[in-house]
């Protein structure tokens, strides 16, 4: 009796302090989260407050926020109602005044800073434009800053010294940009990949900060979000849809690769707060109607109360987010963040004494030793120079201090400036190969951390020895004697030091080299020509578009393109470039920097990598040096694009006189001298003697090699007006002479001539503005014209439209002279907007076809793709594939043909295909019904092979969507000839006289619809795919077989835990013959890899069929091995199904049951082993990724 009050007092005592605890628990996390600590800024976050009925977290925020001395408002999308701020005056004036009462009013007394963020809600009707007007309304009659402005995806703000705001309209990216003919019209970025490569840019040049991501729609999410919803992704506003995992997986990558970056977000209507090890995730969407969340994986709290977030950021570089829930004061979580960059007096370095000079090298001899088989496959390319130690000068950052870390695609480098405020480059010589994974390679996913130590990150380390690392220092002396401008870069030893400040933990004790960082903080440098100003290629694309009085320097570009292709240096994108800017008579030149010449005089030997180019078309333009060039089209694949833009108009005179000037100043002396200034170590090295030799030989082939250039890039054209009101007169002359001539105001601006001799096609972009465009003359062997208007309303009188067809917005008001007018109008973004980087191009890949199945033994094959790629496209402008396979089992083989053209009629394309199966082709067949016989142990394999000769023509529209669907309609025509053999079932079952071995024609239609949403092509833990296709045949031959069918398919994969490394993967299928009149291969049919695993291919055969098949996939873990990272599984599978005929009466269904053991090479690819038993015995299988 004692002892049950004591446990019930004791129970009671527990139950009060636990509640105490609830209660108290928050303040004494914030306690301890504030403690000691100065604010630098806080940060009050919610969303959705149009869709709320009332203003109580607003009021809430005000009320909070009135004794702080430093903070700001993020509110992060739909702050107006669903209908956003439209254009017409009635219902603009009601949002107006919903945002006075609703959005401005509750703040009214708050004192700092409101930042606005565009939702949904502020893209639903007459964006972009309606956003520009909304933010000028805000702007006008409160304290706020809608950002991004304009209807543009990224804008950055500078809170203070600490803290960076980088604000992102998601939906920007999410949206259908054809609904919007003004899509972009005032913004710096036309493309998500420019967003992307501004969102890196920004994140880099915020480096030391704290960056605060503010974004719509969160890249991390615990919400409970509907099942279909879920695992279909249908719509884009679907977390899980195609878009929205592309948009969260590249800005969750790029944040991964810098510190202290934190996402707050506020599309989903809670609080949470989820951290995946590298960014912190906050979500404060909670103004409105809220949706569940769940505890548990990466979210480490979550709440469906309305409520707000508060985010501090301290002035040691770390913060804390407080979570509060409406009418409770104090928070219901407070969760502190450290700062990830680490003080000077935090890192464990050991500094060294400096001497002068220091002996090193960039690889160690056991990294760059090889066996001969090795050598042979992939070449010996540099590799040994890169073991070779050298001796450099050791540099001491005295006058120097880093500034910022950069974020180049392959090498590490600091950036750092000293008292005058000059900037230099610090770069390693040792490249990183992770890092080039993870910027060109794998964009989506962050994987760094996981190809540590492994052969990827060798192989690619590896290859980067095809650049000889101390030969492009020549390219120095080289540039200076043909005035070409360029950075002076040096190599130096550089050894931890108290200089390098917090960047010693990644940086220091190896050899970089140092250089004068090409920006405009230099502009005074001789060596960059001490212009007035030094701008980027993106910027000066802005202006060349802005206004003419902006141009390049023809010769100088022309020059330094042409010394690119003296050198082999293939890597000539964009971002090598900048340019030195002059003023002049009202006018701005521009003249080249190049940047970077780690790609000159490359060595790519070996056997094996001249096989890769076939079918990777873009390795092409990797091209080891020697006298000439391989291919004058793929050597200056990056560079085409700015060649179009800014020599379109030189002559082959002028390049005569660039190859002169340059062979006249490179003489032999010269490019002795330069090489003569490498390290002692490599400078009577085999291979500096064989770039040598091949550079001067390669200096007297010049001429051929730009001519050959030359005239490929005369092949296609590219023309462009302003974005002011252009007039383009563009005349046809006798001899295939095509005369263009753009005026602006009466004023020539541009003037060329071509010859369809030279030119196959022109594009003519008019951009923005009322342009005019007048085709005239009459003559023969024309070049083909492509016309784009552009923004604004354009007008076309084309006299003479013969092989001219112009491309507008639909919903702009065009003006067409003549009826007679080729022209497509449709509110296309990809047609009618200009982008330098789209061209006119095509490509083949060649590629080996390896396959296994049980029945059909081993495959071997061949695949031919070739592809072209135009102005219009969906995704190509026309495709041409070509298959062979011959199967080793029955000594049949299979060949394949298609031809797809695109954008017939809008987002539809024509395709034909055809199949011929030779007469050793073979299929299974058991007879007819769900009950057939069949024992293994008595028959052989092959007495179920039933050998026919088949051939298809099917011409089809196509539909595709950028969401991984197409939906195809047309007829189709179809040849079955049976061959009759002895000793096999078939011969059993029918006599050589039956018309089944009669050669048949049948004659019908298909219709077919596709979607799938995957996480992972070869693993994929959540997502589905629908398959459906409907058809008709009819024998036109002497038989009367007639029928339609029908067969759907539709399977999900679901996780089980939030890791995703079990999951549940469910199928169902089958098919419906519509009729009587079919043979027998024309039936519904179950067994094999798709349907019934235990059984063998097609082991029944009847009218009607169904299968329903079920795995349980579990990972047992991420192996760490030294060729990639492994994940090991074993799945357990169970299927079941059967077939009906007319008369069948049993009612047995079929099921096997088994497991297989898979291995997936970092998401990349899976190996499935499988073993199932079913009625008829236990069959193996083997196949690369899943199934379904």
């Amino acid at each position: 009796m004692l002892s049950s009050q004591v446990n019930e007092n004791l129970l009671r005592s527990l139950l009060i302090l636990c509640t105490i605890f609830f209660y108290v628990s928050p303040t004494l996390a914030q306690d301890s989260i504030f403690q000691n600590k100065k604010i630098s800024h806080s940060f009050y976050i919610t969303a959705n407050t149009g869709d709320s009925k009332e203003t109580k977290v607003l009021e809430a925020i005000t009320k909070a926020a009135k004794n702080d001395k430093a903070s700001s408002v993020l509110l992060l999308g739909n702050v107006t109602r669903e209908n956003g701020y439209p254009n017409e005056q009635g219902e603009r004036e009601a949002v107006k005044s919903f945002l006075r009462k609703d959005l401005l009013h509750p703040l009214r007394s708050f004192s700092g800073k409101i930042f606005l963020t565009p939702g949904e809600n502020e893209w639903n009707r007459d964006a972009p434009q309606s956003i520009d007007d909304l933010e000028s309304f805000l702007q006008d009659n409160s304290n706020s800053e809608f950002w991004p402005d304009d209807g543009c995806p990224i804008e950055r703000e500078s809170i203070n010294d600490l803290i960076e705001l980088v604000s992102v309209d998601s939906q920007w990216f999410l949206e259908d940009w054809d609904k919007y003919p003004k899509m972009n019209s005032d913004c710096d970025y036309k493309t998500r990949e420019e967003f992307f490569t501004e969102f890196k840019d920004d994140l880099k040049d915020s480096h030391g900060k704290v960056i605060i991501v503010a974004v719509h729609h969160p890249v991390m999410s615990s919400s409970r979000i509907p099942f279909f919803s879920r695992i279909t992704g249908a719509s884009p506003i679907h977390f899980e849809s195609n878009q929205q995992k592309e948009l969260r997986g590249k800005l969750e990558t790029l944040a991964s690769l810098f510190e202290d970056v934190i996402f707050v977000s506020g599309n989903h209507r809670n609080l949470q707060y989820l951290y995946n090890g590298r960014n912190p995730q906050i979500i404060s969407g909670a103004a409105a109607g809220t949706q569940p969340a769940r505890t548990k994986g990466d979210a480490l709290f979550t709440s469906a109360e309305k409520g707000y977030a508060k985010f501090t950021i301290f002035e040691d570089g770390s913060s804390a987010v407080q979570f509060f829930e409406l009418n409770k004061e104090e928070p219901v979580y407070a969760h502190s963040i450290a700062r990830e960059r680490p003080t000077l007096d935090e890192l464990d370095i050991e500094y060294a004494d400096m001497p002068e000079k220091q002996v090193s090298s960039i690889y160690t001899p056991e990294e760059t030793k090889k066996t001969h088989l090795y050598e042979w496959l992939w070449g010996s390319r540099y590799r040994k120079v890169y073991s070779q130690p050298i001796e450099a000068p050791v540099l001491a950052l005295d006058s120097l201090r880093p500034i910022s870390e950069g974020g180049g695609q392959q090498s590490r480098s600091l950036r750092l400036i000293n008292d005058s405020q000059n900037e230099y480059t610090l770069r390693a010589m040792r490249k990183d190969p992770l890092q080039y994974l993870q910027a060109d390679v794998v964009k989506t996913n962050f994987i760094e951390e996981f190809l540590q130590n492994t052969i990827a990150q060798r192989f690619v380390a590896d290859f980067f020895t095809t650049a000889h690392p101390y030969a492009p220092f020549a390219v120095n002396d080289l540039s200076t004697a043909l005035d070409i401008h360029h950075a002076n870069p040096k190599i130096y030893y550089v050894p931890k030091q108290k200089g390098l400040d917090i960047y010693n933990e990644d940086y220091g004790n190896a050899l970089f080299m140092l250089e004068e960082h090409v920006g405009d903080e230099n502009k005074e440098f001789k060596t960059f020509g001490s212009p007035d100003n030094i701008i980027s290629t993106a910027d000066l694309l802005l202006k060349l578009r802005e206004t003419k009085q902006a141009y390049v320097d023809q010769e100088m570009y022309l020059r330094a393109r042409i010394f690119d292709m003296l050198i082999g240096d293939w890597d000539r994108h964009s971002d090598q470039w900048r340019w030195a800017a002059y003023n002049e008579n009202g006018k701005t030149r521009y003249e080249p920097i190049p940047r970077d010449r780690d790609h000159a005089f490359s060595k790519y030997d070996g056997a094996l990598l001249p096989i890769i180019k076939s079918a990777v078309p873009l390795l092409r333009k990797m091209q080891s040096y020697d006298e000439s060039l391989k291919s004058a089209k793929w050597f200056n694949w990056s560079g085409y694009p700015l060649d179009l833009r800014f020599i379109k108009e030189t002559e082959w005179e002028k390049w005569q006189e660039q190859v002169k000037y340059i062979q006249e100043n490179l003489t032999d002396e010269v490019i002795e001298e330069a090489f003569a200034g490498l390290p002692k170590e490599v400078v009577d090295n085999k291979d500096i003697t064989m770039i040598k030799e091949n550079l001067k030989k390669r200096r007297g082939n010049l001429a051929e090699i730009a001519r050959d250039y030359l005239e490929y890039l005369q092949e296609f054209q590219t023309i462009t007006g302003t974005d002011e009101d252009d007039h383009f007169r563009i005349t046809r002359k006798e001899n295939g002479v095509t005369e263009v001539v753009i005026q602006k105001e009466d004023k020539e601006i541009f003037s060329k001539t071509y010859s369809s001799e030279e030119t196959d096609e022109i594009w003519l972009y008019g951009l923005d503005g009322d342009d005019e465009f007048v085709l005239e003359g009459e003559a023969d062997d024309l070049i083909e014209l492509k016309i784009i208007g552009g923004y604004e309303e354009d007008t076309y009188h084309f006299r003479n439209p013969r092989k001219a067809k112009l491309y507008d917005y639909k919903s702009n008001e065009s003006i067409i002279t003549n009826p007679a007018s080729r022209k497509w109008l449709v509110d296309s973004y990809d047609i009618n907007q200009f982008h330098y980087l789209k061209r006119k191009y095509s490509e083949n890949k060649l590629m080996p076809v390896l396959d296994y199945v049980t029945d059909a033994g081993f495959t071997l094959g061949v695949k031919d793709i070739y592809t072209t790629y135009g102005l219009s496209t969906n995704p190509f402008t026309t495709q041409y594939i070509f298959s062979a396979q011959y199967f080793f089992a029955s000594q049949g083989y299979e060949l394949n043909a298609s031809a797809e053209f695109a954008n017939v009629f809008y987002k539809w394309n024509f395709k034909l295909e055809g199949r011929y199966s030779s007469p050793n082709y073979f299929i299974n067949y058991f007879g007819t019904g769900n009950d057939t016989q069949y024992d293994r142990d008595e028959v052989e394999r092959r007495y179920n092979r039933v050998k026919l000769e088949q051939s298809s023509f099917k011409p089809s529209l196509v539909w595709r969507s950028d969401a991984e669907a197409f939906f195809s309609i047309g007829p189709t025509l179809e040849t079955v000839q049976v061959r009759y053999r002895e000793n096999t079932f078939l011969a059993d079952v029918f006599s050589p006289e039956n018309p089944v071995f009669d050669h048949q024609l049948y004659a019908g239609g298909e219709a077919e619809y596709f979607y799938e949403n995957k996480n992972n092509p070869s693993y994929p833990s959540l997502g589905s795919r629908l398959d459906v296709i409907a058809g008709y045949k009819q024998n036109i031959d002497e038989n009367n077989n007639e029928f339609g069918y029908l067969k759907p398919s539709f399977s999900i994969d679901y996780p089980l835990i939030p890791s995703g490394f079990a999951v549940i993967a469910t199928k169902v299928g089958g098919t419906a013959i519509m009729g009587d009149n079919y043979e027998f291969y024309h039936a519904a049919t179950l067994g094999g890899n798709r349907s019934l695993r235990g059984y063998r291919n097609h082991r029944f055969n009847g009218k009607y069929s169904f299968y329903h098949s079920t795995d349980l996939r579990t990972a047992l873990g991420l192996i760490r091995t030294d060729f990639i990272p492994l994940i090991v599984g074993v799945s357990a599978g169970f299927d079941y199904g059967r077939v009906w005929t007319e008369d069948d009466a049993t009612h047995k269904w079929h099921n096997n049951y088994g497991g297989s053991v898979w291995i997936n090479g970092f998401y990349a690819l899976t190996a499935n082993l499988g073993y199932y038993h079913g009625g008829d015995g236990n069959r193996l299988t083997f196949t690369v990724n899943f199934k379904y």
